[in-house]
């Protein structure tokens, strides 16, 4: 692998425009393209909110990620440089990504308590 000072710059220039592409022409349900949890797949409307939420998410983070890995290149910032850093924040940033998505998925479709009888 060549090392060069902008790291993951190029993978998270790549991973931005596949989740504007997301944003602007959302995967068919159930589809191996989206987000998918038992909350986004429970019917249409919870995917469509879980496929916008995500992506939206995806674009704040992988922009901060990409503008990171920029500045470090252009700036010599030995932390913002390193590869491991990079990955290490990829890592984060996904799950923040799905850990958002889930908490935002409860608080807009509340589960219903079950009726006993």
């Amino acid at each position: 692998m060549s090392n060069n000072s902008f790291g993951l710059a190029l993978g998270f220039f790549v991973t931005l425009l596949l989740w504007i592409y997301q944003r602007v022409r959302m995967p068919k349900m159930r589809s191996l393209a989206g987000y998918m949890s038992r909350r986004a797949i429970k019917n249409e409307e919870t995917w469509r909110f879980a496929q916008r939420f995500y992506s939206m998410i995806g674009i704040e983070i992988f922009t901060l990620l990409l503008i990171g890995a920029i500045i470090g290149g252009f700036f010599k910032i030995a932390l913002l440089e390193s590869f491991n850093f990079q990955a290490i924040a990829l890592g984060i940033g996904l799950i923040i990504q799905n850990l958002a998505t889930e908490r935002e998925l409860k608080l807009q479709f509340p589960q219903k308590p079950e009726q006993h009888s």
